[in-house]
């Protein structure tokens, strides 16, 4: 049976669709973006990424699949460099390999960006249309995101109150962060304008390395505190 299609403007990271799609390059960067997102979020994915494509198996028209625990990532490049822009050709030719595996890989819903714009200088208008092409006829629930700088993703608030309760010596000490870094980090989570992990790459001193360490460690400590949550039950 034929789904609609859901055009939603607002952050990828909050859909309930069991498959999001992370927008790579084919020489393992993940520098900003949903991909530095992903870099942040799934760093094991991150790591196999770098490797499959210094073994040149991440190219235009193949789609790679990381399943993790609570989410699928549907990998799909857009650009063959980083610094080099999208083209309509490579958004058919993901597509196409899309329509013929999904049901194959037991995709069941997806959550897709308007691919190769922004960054990849696509129009908008361009990829929305490329993307309903081909995603309109099919029978599982699709979701396509015009992305919102100003709107919340679904773990931002709570490593910003994480990081705003620690003392930053302590998280010096426990992540090998320079202080002043630390420093620099907390002024910017706080910041008004900043609603978004992969926005605080972009202000001057807070660098990616220091972004995963820190989240890193509000991870590690999340989960120990809902580890010993639980354990008080019993």
């Amino acid at each position: 049976m034929k789904m609609a299609l859901k055009i939603i403007k607002g952050n990828i990271f909050t859909t309930q669709c069991q498959t999001l799609v992370n927008t790579v390059n084919c020489v393992g960067v993940m520098g900003a973006g949903i991909a530095l997102e992903c870099r942040l979020r799934y760093p094991t994915m991150y790591s196999k990424y770098v490797a499959l494509c210094e073994q040149q198996k991440i190219d235009i028209g193949l789609l790679w699949l990381y399943k993790s625990p609570n989410r699928w990532i549907l990998n799909f490049p857009t650009k063959k460099h980083w610094k080099a822009p999208s083209e309509e050709a490579y958004l058919h030719a993901g597509l196409q390999k899309f329509v013929q595996t999904y049901r194959a890989k037991e995709i069941t819903s997806i959550a897709f960006p308007m691919l190769g714009a922004d960054r990849g200088g696509i129009a908008h208008s361009t990829s929305l249309d490329i993307l309903s092409q081909y995603l309109s006829p099919l029978d599982i629930d699709i979701e396509i995101y015009e992305y919102d700088p100003a709107a919340l993703d679904d773990i931002y608030s709570g490593t910003k109150n994480w990081l705003l309760a620690r003392d930053p010596a302590d998280v010096a000490q426990q992540t090998g962060i320079r202080i002043d870094y630390v420093r620099k980090l907390v002024i910017a989570i706080d910041r008004p304008d900043i609603h978004q992990l992969n926005q605080l790459a972009r202000v001057q001193g807070v660098g990616i390395k220091t972004l995963e360490k820190v989240f890193a460690l509000a991870k590690e400590q999340a989960q120990d505190d809902l580890e010993s949550q639980q354990k008080s039950l019993f």
